[in-house]
């Protein structure tokens, strides 16, 4: 009797924690559908959502069909049928919100079933997973949720039920790429909730979670860049997607028992905040971080972005100051320079870099036989060939490039040695063959996260030349040498190409003048121009040549989703001409940002940028006002200058600073990220014999980053790394 007692108890005890537990998740459910409706509540104009519904309700077919949209479609860019899911969501907000003149509306309740009944029992399908896994499951899945409120009829349970079931297509599981991930494990969370399934919902958080990890697949990588489609950059599109997506999971979830936090957060934060805000400059994007996506019509504007800040806010409060300064910058209620700090990040893993200060960001992107070029697909990108080439953005404003792609010389990107193709080649689509692989292993540089510099030793288009960047405080320093070519084209290097600004002024043959529209050629007596608030030196000159004109274009032309119509822009650009078949080519230019009249251009000091050597074998620069050297070794060699050596055994980027004072700091970097061991031989004024670093370079996931030493007079010969 007693043991009965103590069963009875028992049962009883385990009955009352079953049933706070399925009160607590059914709970959750109805928050997350709740914070899922406010989601899609409140970017909605109503306004505008009532004047959709307007014109799509009376057009509706008895059958629940629209006339004008072909159900057979499998077309894989723009699917037809979709339109009809995007009607109906609109139908089911203006039916649910309050705000509407539709709210609770009898005829357009009843156009609801019909259209969902249509869809139910076509089941349209596309030819591409993404349709069918993605996009349809996910907007079926928010209009049942819209509709499963308590305040408007709900839709008939079996109608909602066959709904339910038909959203169970794609499995975040077997999704390679993050991005696609969260966006399957998403509509896995609306299934479960409609459901109260807590396994399918469980499902889908932690789906929606797993990729918030550092990787060497897709996703963010260890340098924190972000990569898609194989070793592809792309901060942007599937970045974007990523943040979104990652974010909207977690506002859904945050408080109950599937909430983000610990190590994902701030692991979500840190990227955020340290990588994909370093990549926009005011309202935009760089373009080299956007992947095929740059030929999509408004791709660069982020400033929608600042709606995910905000929710940031709420999951990660301990940098709402962070947040707030990058709203202000995004949505123009400050300027673009705002609580900008000094910045160098060499995303050595995507072969990317950006240079960061209060009054300009310069992004370079190029690609090595370890990463992939920027790709084309769906009928996107048909021009980008020379993306990934040495593209550099020069942004002061951010709006430089906002809208220009359409009228680009595509064969003349900012940065890029290269031929003048008539017709820009098309590679095949997506990114699997060996052609969208990079063919050349040098490609990297050293970095201390203030200063830096970066090589590319390129060979490609039947083109050979040896490319570096020299990361300043107010200056980028860019040398080319060994340009030699066997193309039948012109080859050039583009300085810059972006949307005219106000006027052009230059200096030639020591007379500065305004250059009026069209075309200028400047054949070894151009020492300056200044355009869009920045000033360009060129003090080894050069054969260069000036464009200031309208450019005409066509989106569909770059990208056969978006409209054929003509467009056109004003342009500027400037570029090196080194002539057909050049041999053992050089170029020597200077960016220098935050330059607005000719009293500035005159004020710069271009004597504290000392070009030492422009070679094939090393190229280097000395900022004698920061007292920085930077010297790229493409070969075991021995450089001397100003009484400084540096000796190496194999290729690689050296950064000395503070020569001449009691401690000289040291970086070294890899760009070809193979060796273990690199020993560099230092001899340095005031330190009375040379020095022996023996490198130990960074293995992977980290080959190619940074190492550093310290040498002075009372460290050993033979330095060891700290």
């Amino acid at each position: 009797m007693k043991k009965n007692c103590v069963l009875l108890i028992l049962l009883i005890c385990c009955f009352f924690q079953n049933h706070r537990v399925l009160g607590q998740t059914v709970s959750d459910y109805e928050t997350i559908m709740q914070r899922i409706r406010e989601n899609l509540i409140s970017g909605t104009a109503v306004t505008a959502l009532d004047n959709a519904v307007a014109t799509t309700l009376p057009t509706l077919k008895s059958d629940g069909s629209w006339g004008d949209i072909n159900y057979s479609d499998r077309t894989h860019a723009t699917w037809i049928p979709d339109t009809h899911l995007n009607r109906v969501k609109n139908f089911a907000l203006a039916y649910t919100m309050p705000s509407s003149n539709y709210y609770g509306n009898k005829v357009l309740y009843q156009a609801i079933i019909n259209s969902l009944t249509y869809w139910d029992q076509k089941d349209p399908q596309s030819g591409s997973w993404w349709w069918n896994q993605i996009s349809s499951p996910q907007k079926v899945g928010q209009i049942l949720i819209l509709l499963r409120n308590n305040t408007t009829q709900q839709i008939p349970s079996s109608l909602e039920a066959n709904l339910i079931e038909q959203m169970d297509r794609g499995n975040p599981v077997t999704q390679t790429g993050a991005a696609n991930m969260v966006d399957v494990a998403t509509h896995y969370i609306y299934r479960g909730c409609l459901k109260a399934d807590s396994a399918i919902v469980q499902i889908g958080v932690n789906q929606s979670f797993m990729p918030i990890v550092l990787t060497t697949g897709d996703g963010v990588q260890y340098d924190y860049s972000y990569k898609a489609h194989g070793s592809q950059l792309y901060m942007g599109g599937y970045g974007s997607v990523f943040i979104d997506g990652e974010i909207n999971v977690a506002m859904y979830v945050r408080g109950t028992s599937y909430a983000l936090s610990g190590t994902s957060l701030n692991l979500l934060s840190l990227f955020v905040r340290n990588s994909y805000l370093k990549c926009i400059r005011g309202k935009n994007i760089d373009f080299n971080a956007l992947g095929r996506s740059i030929s999509r019509i408004n791709a660069s504007n982020q400033s929608r972005l600042s709606l995910s800040l905000e929710k940031m806010k709420l999951l990660d409060p301990n940098n709402i100051g962070a947040y707030d300064e990058a709203i202000a910058r995004l949505i123009g209620t400050q300027p673009a320079s705002y609580g900008l700090s000094a910045k160098n990040i060499n995303y050595w893993s995507s072969d990317y870099v950006q240079h960061i200060r209060s009054g300009y960001n310069f992004g370079l992107r190029n690609v090595s036989t370890r990463t992939l070029r920027s790709e084309n697909g769906n009928g996107e990108n048909l021009k980008g060939c020379f993306l990934t080439e040495g593209a550099t953005s020069i942004a002061v404003t951010g709006n430089e490039y906002a809208t220009i792609f359409p009228v680009w010389e595509w064969n003349k990107i900012p940065g890029v040695t290269a031929p003048e193709y008539a017709t820009i080649p098309v590679r095949a689509d997506w990114y699997s063959l060996p052609e969208h692989k990079g063919k050349s292993s040098f490609v990297g540089g050293v970095s201390d996260g203030v200063y830096g510099a970066t090589a590319y030793a390129f060979n490609d288009y039947g083109v050979n030349a040896r490319k570096s960047w020299f990361f300043f405080d107010d200056e980028v320093v860019c040398l080319g040498a060994a340009i030699n070519a066997t193309a039948a084209e012109t080859i050039n290097t583009t300085v810059n190409q972006c949307l005219l600004d106000g006027k052009v002024t230059v200096s030639s043959n020591g007379r500065t003048s305004v250059v009026s529209k069209g075309a200028n050629n400047y054949n070894g007596n151009l020492q300056w121009v200044l355009h869009g608030n920045v000033g360009y030196f060129f003090p080894q000159g050069g054969d260069l040549q000036l464009t200031s004109q309208t450019q005409n274009g066509n989106w569909h032309d770059i990208n056969t989703t978006q409209p054929n119509k003509p467009v056109s822009s004003d342009v500027f650009t400037l570029w090196f001409n080194h002539g057909v078949k050049p041999t053992d080519a050089s170029y020597a230019y200077i960016v220098a940002p935050n330059k607005t009249t000719v009293r500035d251009m005159k004020k710069y000091d271009a004597s504290k940028i000392q070009i030492m050597t422009n070679s094939s074998s090393v190229q280097a620069v000395k900022h004698t006002g920061l007292n920085v050297r930077q010297v790229v070794f493409y070969e075991p060699t021995t450089f001397t200058n100003g009484g400084v050596s540096v000796r190496v055994d194999k290729p690689c980027v050296v950064m000395l600073k503070n020569v001449g004072t009691p401690n000289v700091s040291v970086d070294i970097a890899d760009p070809a990220q193979s060796n273990a061991k690199i020993n560099v031989y230092l001899d340095l004024p005031g330190i009375a014999s040379t020095r022996f670093l023996e490198c130990t370079m960074p293995s992977a996931p980290y080959a190619g980053s940074s190492v550093s030493f310290t040498v002075n007079a009372g460290t050993p010969i033979y330095v060891t790394q700290p």
